[in-house]
């Protein structure tokens, strides 16, 4: 028994009798309709290759290093392009694995139809101007029909804000008659006017003045509300004085732009109020947001499926409400008013429904592409029933996390209040009771936007937090993000309130919405993020009290961090000889205080200061966290690694005192010798006769010298060239005679008060240095990743001392 037809074979069948019913081509339906076919099986392949990238199908790697400066000279297969395209959307520019999300069916479909419009767009004119027609038409009934706006027609576009563009030259077309014959002239008595509210983003009106060539002096943004009605509303009251005002001038009010999903928070402009006055003033009202998705919803108050639309036109964006790439936006728009107006008195029928061609709302049949197609496919697929239930999940998601952040006293949620004001209806009950499409727009969330505040009580007025919550909330997004990723977040930011969390299931682009587990979850994961932050913000007052009585801690300003806050380990003085040398030392002590802390505890970080030095960053802390011994830690490794820096300066500082002593002696001995054998020896021809006649005892000379870092002294090196090796003291080996004594040996003397903070200071005075004990200079120091050496420095002195040796006797030659 055959199987029956899946959707998308429905889908694809009912495209292949529109082409069939169209075609007037040599070609036949037949063949026709298994190129259709062919193209759309290779599509879906494509598309599930992609898939396999994304679960860790591995690609050659050649696909990863193709040239793509020049054009190659040989031609290459499908197969080699397609891998190349593989690879390319596979990684990012780092190299890293990229995720794909995973496709369900109506995606696929959606994506196959793009490449048959495309397809299509190679027909003869005649088939493409039918098809267009037909899916065009077909598309524009069924929205039409759902949301019961039937005197309506719709304008398909790519770009977000074009539709409002054309809406917006279709009114200049209509308020200024000659605007087709003498263009910007026609405006130059009556400027007019555009209308928004000024918690809208101010690029869309930045764009309609662009593209229509007109001032931003066309542009009125309407205030907020202030003291009754969400503060990111437009108040009505305002707009209305507005209107009065530009008409007396000698304006003309030309559209005003609402919001049924404000930006960012979601909320609705009073809607009803607005179309009141925009009615009285014959001017257009175009609305856009989330919240417009209310009107496909089941509404029982539909007289015949009709209603009385609550705006002119609506932009609707049925790709990101669905969760589905590709489909296109859609502006919906009255064709003509049914009721008798001014419009009609002055302007007249006729040339009213002549304005959407000017304005270019009209969809261009002609085109070689069906821009329609994509959407048509998708709304068979879902159908009425699939298209509710899409829209329905997004606000039953947005209002269960609603609920669930409501009942937090540390959080603040800036996103209207699903059910209305009063919150006493859910949204199923809603969609169950006789309610109007005000009432669904005022009563639905399309988002929920919250951030963490210090604790409030319900109804105060929004105001912006201080700094350091901005901070801990961006801390919290990314904290979020990584451990409860089933709830999407975004982090945004409002001008009168800072850093705020942002969830819209209108945006998901998996179309698929949390479930009631999934939101658990997510609230658990923020109940323990909320602990810590509180206890961060309990301890960070402690912790620069602390800072400030310490004497070799100084508090850091760092602007981006957000954790308990940032010290730098300065020892006493540093002030005094900030110099760009005591700079890089200091950052060095700084960096290996931290490498050393964070063996003990991993809340410690290394961060730079406003000032461009290194320092400590202290991270989150949890309640049990104990901040004074924490600063207690940071000063005790700090006192050891600046006392293990000491003995690495004490070394350096022998190494150069002894080879200071070494030319001395060298030198002294080279005069005590030139007394000793008398000036005759030293004379040219004279010493040479004086020489054979009293030849040098062999033993004689002048000798090297080499450091003893054991015992702090520079000794003669009679036995080295004796030996012809380096004996250290102590280490002849047992049974063996030892060798004799260096006949010289120097100490090196003096006090040594430096400290690693006072390193170049102190050697520029000329300090001298105190023998370090033997076990520290041979210790090895781990708590800075410095290993002393005691060999590797004898035998740079030792090649030091060779070289003066052998100057000592070339002087004692001549």
């Amino acid at each position: 028994m055959a199987s029956p037809p899946s959707p998308k074979d429905n889908v694809l069948k009912n495209l292949n009798n529109a082409l069939e019913n169209t075609s007037i081509s040599n070609m036949t339906p037949e063949k026709e309709q298994n190129h259709i076919g062919e193209l759309a099986i290779e599509a879906s392949e494509i598309v599930s290759r992609l898939e396999q990238i994304a679960e860790g199908v591995p690609i050659p790697e050649s696909a990863y290093s193709q040239p793509t400066v020049f054009l190659g000279l040989d031609r290459k297969s499908v197969d080699d392009i397609m891998e190349i395209i593989y690879g390319l959307m596979s990684v990012d520019d780092d190299g890293e694995q990229l995720q794909f999300p995973s496709l369900d069916v109506v995606t696929k479909l959606v994506i196959v139809c793009h490449s048959l419009a495309a397809y299509c767009g190679g027909l003869e004119r005649s088939i493409l101007q039918k098809l267009s027609t037909r899916f065009t038409t077909d598309t524009t009934r069924w929205i039409s029909h759902m949301c019961g706006f039937l005197d309506s027609s719709t304008f398909y576009h790519e770009d977000q804000l074009e539709g409002l563009v054309r809406v917006t030259k279709m009114m200049l077309h209509y308020k200024y008659p000659r605007y087709l014959e003498d263009g910007a002239l026609a405006l130059t008595n009556s400027l007019p006017t555009i209308y928004s509210s000024v918690s809208s983003p101010l690029g869309v009106v930045q764009h309609l003045c662009r593209q229509l060539g007109l001032s931003l002096a066309c542009v009125r943004p309407v205030p907020v509300n202030t003291l009754f009605g969400s503060q990111y509303t437009m108040d009505v009251a305002a707009l209305q004085k507005m209107l009065q005002e530009d008409v007396a001038t000698g304006r003309t009010p030309l559209i005003v732009i609402a919001e049924a999903g404000t930006f960012i928070t979601g909320h609705v402009d009073n809607i009803k109020r607005i179309q009141e006055l925009c009615k009285a003033h014959d001017i257009w009202l175009h609305l856009r947001g989330h919240s417009l998705a209310t009107m496909f919803l089941p509404n029982l108050t539909n007289k015949n499926n009709q209603m009385q639309p609550i705006a002119d036109s609506f932009t609707l964006t049925f790709g990101s409400w669905f969760g589905i790439p590709g489909l296109p936006m859609v502006t919906l728009y009255r064709m003509k008013d049914t009721s008798v107006s001014n419009r009609t008195k002055q302007v007249g029928t006729n040339r009213e429904s002549t304005l959407p061609l000017l304005a270019g709302l009209n969809t261009d049949h002609q085109g070689k592409r069906i821009i329609s197609l994509p959407l048509w496919a998708c709304l068979q697929r879902l159908g009425q029933e699939g298209i509710q239930s899409r829209i329905r999940d997004n606000f039953i998601a947005s209002e269960h996390l609603w609920m669930a952040l409501n009942v937090f006293r540390n959080i603040r949620l800036l996103s209207p209040r699903p059910g209305g004001d009063s919150g006493n209806f859910t949204i199923s009950e809603l969609l169950t009771t006789i309610t109007s499409i005000s009432v669904l727009l005022e009563s639905t969330a399309a988002c929920v936007v919250f951030q963490f505040t210090p604790e409030w009580s319900e109804g105060e007025i929004f105001t912006k937090v201080p700094p350091y919550y901005d901070k801990l909330n961006s801390w919290l997004g990314q904290i979020l993000h990584q451990d409860a990723p089933q709830i999407p977040l975004d982090i945004c930011e409002l001008e009168n309130v800072g850093v705020v969390l942002r969830f819209c299931p209108f945006e998901n682009s998996t179309g698929r919405q949390p479930s009631a587990e999934e939101i658990n979850a997510f609230i658990q994961c923020l109940e323990q993020q909320l602990v810590i932050l509180k206890a961060t913000i309990q301890h960070k007052e402690t912790f620069v009290h602390l800072v400030e009585q310490s004497p070799v801690v100084r508090l850091v300003e760092l602007p981006e961090w957000a954790g308990l806050g940032g010290v730098r380990y300065e020892p006493e003085g540093w002030e005094q000889i900030l110099t760009d040398q005591v700079k890089n030392e200091l950052n060095n002590l700084n960096i290996a205080l931290v490498e050393a802390l964070r063996s003990t505890d991993s809340a410690f970080s290394l961060g730079e200061g406003s000032d461009g030095l290194m320092c400590i960053r202290f991270g989150m802390l949890t309640p049990q966290s104990d901040v004074e011994e924490l600063l207690s830690l940071v000063i005790k490794v700090g006192q050891s690694v600046e006392e293990n820096s000491r003995v690495l300066d004490s070394m350096a500082e022998i190494v150069k005192k002894g080879i200071e002593t070494a030319t001395l002696d060298l030198q002294k001995e080279n005069e005590e010798l030139l007394w000793q054998d008398g000036i005759l020896r030293h004379v040219p021809v004279v010493g040479t006769f004086v020489n054979w006649w009293s030849p040098k005892p062999k033993e004689t000379g002048v000798r090297g010298r080499s450091l003893n870092l054991t015992q702090g002294v520079v000794e003669s090196t009679e036995n080295i060239y004796k030996y012809h090796m380096q004996i250290q003291t102590g280490t002849t080996p047992h049974g063996s005679k030892s060798p004799p004594t260096p006949l010289i040996q120097t100490p090196i003397g003096g006090n040594h008060s430096r400290s690693s903070s006072h390193a170049s200071h102190a050697s520029s005075q000329g300090n001298s240095i105190q023998q370090p004990h033997e076990a520290e200079i041979s210790e090895k120091i781990i708590q800075n990743n410095v290993v002393v050496d005691k060999a590797g420095l004898n035998n740079l002195i030792d090649s030091n001392n060779i070289n003066a040796s052998n100057v000592s006797k070339k002087e004692t030659e001549k």
